[in-house]
């Protein structure tokens, strides 16, 4: 189930990232908008990378593209950041997880990114073990 639509924002090639990306690992909560028949219950997965204007993030079940999330980035007891993005893409792992590409409606604030990065250099770890495992 790949379904990658593009972004008008998005380059291509070696010139696609606009901004650095961040590998993290921290527990994200979404809370979907409730349209479309979607439950309201919040969802868990583990933010997997970061940058200025977008996230990847897996998660167990399947999102639709163009969906709004609310997110909410935490770990722990500490709260890094809120966000509302849109999801772009999300393609099937081995394992039966989904990662999925998200676009920022509003990029990180520097201050957002400062905290994060803080965050990452004090915690150290392995990010979202089962992304795109081989057989």
């Amino acid at each position: 189930m790949t379904d990658r639509r593009k972004s008008t924002n998005r380059r291509s090639g070696e010139e696609r990232r606009l901004h650095e990306r961040l590998q993290a690992g921290p527990e994200i909560r979404l809370l979907r908008s409730g349209e479309n028949g979607h439950e309201r219950e919040p969802l868990n997965a583990v933010l997997y990378d970061v940058s200025l204007d977008g996230i990847r993030i897996l998660l167990d079940l399947p999102l639709s593209i163009g969906e709004a999330l609310l997110i909410q980035v935490h770990h722990s007891a500490e709260h890094l950041f809120n966000s509302t993005v849109k999801v772009m893409w999300q393609e099937l792992t081995v394992l039966g997880q989904y990662t999925t590409g998200c676009e920022m409606c509003v990029c990180l604030t520097p201050k957002q990114l400062r905290t994060l990065k803080s965050y990452l250099d004090r915690n150290p770890g392995p990010v979202a073990r089962a992304h795109h495992q081989l057989p």
